[in-house]
């Protein structure tokens, strides 16, 4: 077959016949019927010589290796047959075959044994080695004794040097892996106990926590499951309780876990099959034995073990729910053990933020996991466990550990991931009733007696988060309830600082959730809140509230003030009094501040006043987000009020107190969602009070923003306010082009600045055009060129939120000063050609977008101006193919189009 003539010893050695040789070896490997030539070959009446016989062999190989698996009947038999002849042949010639020619074949006999054994050739050793095939009785007794001493003796050797070598090798996840599958081909047919045991079965399931190692171990345990283990193996491997120690109960619990995973898997297969009943039943009562130790596991009180089985629990929950729901006993167990087990440990601290508490709160996330396969498809039994332990808690007050409180607490606040949200959100009849309740009885019926800060936050936290139950109550007296725990020391006054912030935070959301409920009760609310109302410039430390507690407390006061039941001129007294007392503070601080500088006291002290002048303008600010349209500041006759703090801080705003610059800005916001035209006459000094400390590049970004604000909001009003609009863009102008080379990405916080001061810039001028504000760009001559250039260079720079504003500002303008359309036009079409506008690119598709936005813009505006303009600028094939893409396509069509041509002109301009 090699085309030797016979001679295939001498060819091996010889170099001019190897190459023919080896091209002939090779041909017949990648003939599809090469292996069976070689077998015939092999088998023939006539032997070929052992060399020629040698490389028939390695063809026989590689088919083994490559394809065998795959084979039908008719190849698998071929095979066996080969076999089988050459057990009966070897044993009837007296002839030595060459060493090299045993090894080999023993291979071929190892690589068909471990594709066919036991699938395809159960009976692989009796048919070769024990059968008819043996002509020599006493041969056949010999092997029989092999094989069973063998069984005996090697495999239980064979068997220890499986963790041996996995030990020795634990970096090489190839012998890993091959010590996996050497189990599971062996696991059939040798005792259980060498694999089923406390040694080999923790290295098993160590294994499946590796994607690379998975596979092999998954076909371990399913080996042992198709073995199936007598029950007193079970017991042993299976069996914990509540007195095992740690590491009994990893072993169990990891692998209760995996095989119940694996169980759940192989159902699912067998679920696809109807002809597979039995299987699936059986499959099925393996499951149920798990559930009872995965239980155990789960009450662990040592949350990394109880972990361990949460997997399996929550998937055979889910199993059992879909398939048999009517077996509740095991579904009710993993309710109450998961609700036992949402309780802390006596040894942790209730509202504690140590390492462990952290933890256990990850724990209680996995429980409510777990839950929540439950809680979807039978929410009653979530309620029916947790509504006797409301009662419990409400009932018995302080006599319950408070750990057992804040456990509940936690359960009710996260109760929407346990059971559909909807039912806590628009509850109706029958359990949505009855789960919307308990979060109400809580808040009714529990007694905050101060064991425990945390469960005060709690219960604070679950008056916020079920605040539309509140106001779905026919008779809302637990609101006013709510509030009274809020206003003393259960509340905003309690002594532990380090919940004290969350919970004012709480009452302020509370108040404006609830302020028309509360309005009757504004007088005794306010006179409560009195005391906390008072600052002075001390540190906070001194302080029972922080500034910013202190800003909720005004916001949430002046609230209840707007909303409350009084007439405009009782809301105008309230807030006067309130704004009067901050204003009264406020010049007092400007002359404790002068009076510090004339001393020359050292600059902490003056940092120290100036701090307690910007918490005082805050504190006028947060007051303002009380007015609404509904209560506006001026139905409310506090127009006046603001109007006067607004001018005395502007007064006491210089480059000398530029600190009180962003308060004050901030303020003026304020004034401009609340107010209308009554703010117009002040509006010049607001501007100039503010550019004239606006002197680096972040507060120019928030001076134009706020010069935003005013022109979306006031529109052309703006013209007549005495602001020069056109000062401010020309100023803005100017600083953007500044370093205008250096605008790649942002690498520091300069270069960070000056991109946001551009986008600032270009934002600005789009509302100015937009608002009918153009005629400010005319105050003087010049001003509209230098500000529209410095859009069209934004337009072209590689900053692509500033190039799609700009552009967009052009193609605006040019509507209204067709002057600017050539110019508009030419940096439309600039920008899909600059390096950073690629078609891959999300941001450059934007970018293009509007450029074909501003060229279909100029082009319906002056068809005939436009198709002229457009000849000039570029080729007559490039324009003619732009016009026909803006004259026929549209959208994201028109887009890609365009996309298209650019790319296109881009290839041949590199060719």
């Amino acid at each position: 077959m090699f085309g030797t003539d016979g001679n295939t010893g001498i060819a091996v050695t010889d170099p001019t016949k190897q190459a023919e040789i080896y091209r002939a070896l090779e041909s017949l490997k990648k003939d599809e019927l090469g292996w069976k030539k070689s077998v015939e070959a092999f088998s023939g009446a006539v032997k070929p010589p052992s060399e020629e016989q040698f490389l028939l062999l390695q063809v026989i190989e590689d088919f083994l290796n490559k394809r065998y698996h795959s084979s039908g009947p008719q190849d698998v038999s071929v095979i066996r047959s080969f076999l089988l002849h050459y057990a009966k042949t070897s044993r009837s010639t007296t002839e030595n075959e060459p060493v090299f020619l045993t090894n080999k074949m023993a291979h071929i006999f190892s690589l068909v044994f471990a594709a066919d054994f036991p699938e395809r050739w159960s009976t692989f050793f009796d048919d070769l080695f024990f059968s008819a095939n043996m002509t020599d009785r006493k041969e056949s007794d010999r092997n029989i004794k092999i094989k069973d001493a063998m069984r005996e003796i090697c495999i239980n050797e064979i068997a220890k040097s499986w963790l041996t070598i996995a030990n020795a090798y634990q970096e090489d996840n190839a012998i890993q892996c091959l010590v996996l599958d050497n189990i599971a081909s062996y696991v059939d047919w040798i005792e259980l106990d060498l694999v089923a045991n406390d040694y080999v079965m923790p290295f098993i399931i160590s294994k499946f926590q590796s994607t690379v190692t998975s596979e092999s171990a998954t076909a371990a345990v399913c080996g042992l499951l198709e073995k199936g283990m007598p029950a007193e193996k079970n017991n042993g491997l299976l069996t914990v309780n509540d007195n095992n120690d740690e590491e009994e109960v990893t072993r169990v619990g990891s692998l209760v876990n995996t095989l119940g995973l694996v169980l759940l898997d192989v159902q699912n297969k067998l679920c696809a099959s109807s002809i597979l009943e039995k299987e699936q039943e059986c499959c099925v009562q393996e499951m149920t034995g798990l559930a009872d130790p995965a239980l155990v596991v789960l009450n662990n009180e040592d949350p990394d073990l109880s972990c361990l089985c949460i997997d399996y629990i929550r998937a055979y929950s889910s199993f059992l729910l879909r398939f048999h729901p009517n077996e509740t006993n095991f579904i009710e167990r993993v309710i109450r053990t998961g609700l036992h087990r949402y309780v802390m440990g006596d040894d942790l601290t209730v509202g504690g933020d140590g390492e462990e508490e952290v933890e256990f709160q990850e724990y209680r996330k996995e429980l409510r996991s777990m839950l929540n396969v439950i809680g979807l498809k039978r929410p009653e039994a979530i309620i029916n466990a947790v509504e006797p332990w409301t009662a419990e808690v409400t009932a018995e007050g302080s006599s319950i550990p408070i750990n057992r409180v804040e456990a509940l607490l936690n359960i009710i606040f996260h109760l929407h991931e346990i059971i559909p949200s909807n039912m806590l959100q628009t509850p109706r009849e029958g359990i949505s009733q009855r789960a919307a309740r308990l979060p109400i009885v809580i808040l009714e019926g529990l007694v905050l007696d101060g064991r425990s800060p945390a469960v005060h936050v709690l219960y604070f936290e679950l008056a916020c988060r079920y605040e539309r139950l509140l106001v779905l109550q026919p008779q809302p007296v637990v609101i006013p309830h709510i509030a009274g725990a809020f206003l003393d020391q259960r509340g905003i006054s309690i002594s532990a600082a380090n919940v004290r912030t969350r919970i004012v935070y709480l009452f302020c959301r509370f108040v404006k959730s609830h302020k028309t409920v509360l309005g009757p009760l504004v007088s005794e609310v306010i006179t409560r809140l009195a005391p906390l109302l008072a600052v002075s410039p001390q540190s906070d430390a001194n302080q029972l509230l922080s500034a910013e507690d202190q800003g909720y407390i005004f916001e949430a006061t002046a609230t209840l003030i707007v909303f409350g039941d009084l007439t405009s001129e009782m809301k105008s007294q309230y807030v006067g009094e309130l704004v009067s007392t901050l204003a009264v503070k406020f010049q007092n601080g400007l002359s404790e501040l002068n009076a510090a500088r004339t001393r020359k006291a050292d600059e902490e002290t003056i940092q120290l006043i100036l701090q307690f002048m910007a918490n005082i303008i805050g504190y006028c600010s947060r007051m303002s987000k009380a007015f609404n349209n509904a209560q506006s500041m001026k139905a409310c006759n506090c127009i006046d009020i603001y109007l006067k703090l607004i001018k005395l801080f502007l007064e006491t705003l210089s480059p000398e107190n530029v600190f009180l610059l962003e308060s004050t800005r901030q303020f003026a916001h304020r004034l401009v969602v609340s107010m209308e035209d009554e703010l117009m006459p002040y509006m010049s000094g607001i501007f100039d009070k503010l550019a004239l400390v606006s002197t680096d590049l972040d507060s120019m970004h928030h001076l134009l923003i706020f010069c935003h604000q005013t022109v979306a909001k006031y529109k052309k009003a703006m013209l007549t306010s005495g602001v020069d609009l056109g000062n401010v863009l020309a100023i803005a102008a100017r600083a953007s082009l500044e370093e205008q080379e250096n605008n790649l990405p942002a690498k520091d916080d300069s270069q960070r600045a000056l991109l946001y001061v551009q986008r600032a810039f270009v934002q600005l001028l789009f509302t100015v055009i937009v608002s009918d504000c153009t005629p400010a760009l005319n105050s003087r001559s010049g001003l509209l060129d230098h500000v529209l250039e410095a859009a069209a260079r934004l337009a072209l720079s590689s900053d692509q939120t500033a190039q799609k504003v700009a552009l967009s500002s052009l193609a605006k303008v040019s509507l209204i000063i067709p002057e600017w359309s050539a110019r508009t036009l030419r940096v439309a079409l600039e920008i899909p050609s600059l390096s950073h506008i690629t078609p891959s690119d999300a941001g450059s598709t934007l970018v293009v977008h509007e450029v074909c936005n501003t060229l279909s813009s100029l082009h319906q505006s002056d068809p005939g101006g436009f198709s002229r303009a457009l000849r000039e600028l570029v080729p007559n094939e490039f324009s003619d193919q732009l016009l026909s893409a803006l004259t026929n396509l549209k959208g994201k069509n028109l887009d890609k189009q365009v996309m298209m041509l650019y790319a296109s002109l881009r290839n041949q301009n590199t060719q």
